[in-house]
């Protein structure tokens, strides 16, 4: 669970990295690695996003099934 955290708090920087790098591109009108950036940035949180429910789901205690027997 540990590089898991790790994980996340690098996918956040990683994030944060991409879209100051897009800001700063598209201030001095380098459209082409602006849109790499955000390209990068947006596969970066759907990564981060699927990290996140995956650690959800991992959380959550398994559930009982009755098979079969009806609710008395």
């Amino acid at each position: 669970m540990g590089f898991k955290l790790v994980l996340n708090v690098l996918y956040t920087m990683g994030v944060a990295l991409c879209f100051i790098v897009a800001y700063k591109m598209a201030t001095e009108k380098n459209y082409l690695i602006m849109a790499g950036a955000m390209v990068v940035g947006t596969v970066v949180i759907f990564l981060k996003l699927r990290l996140l429910k995956e650690v959800k789901e991992a959380q959550q205690p398994p559930q009982k099934q009755n098979k079969g027997k009806g609710v008395k």
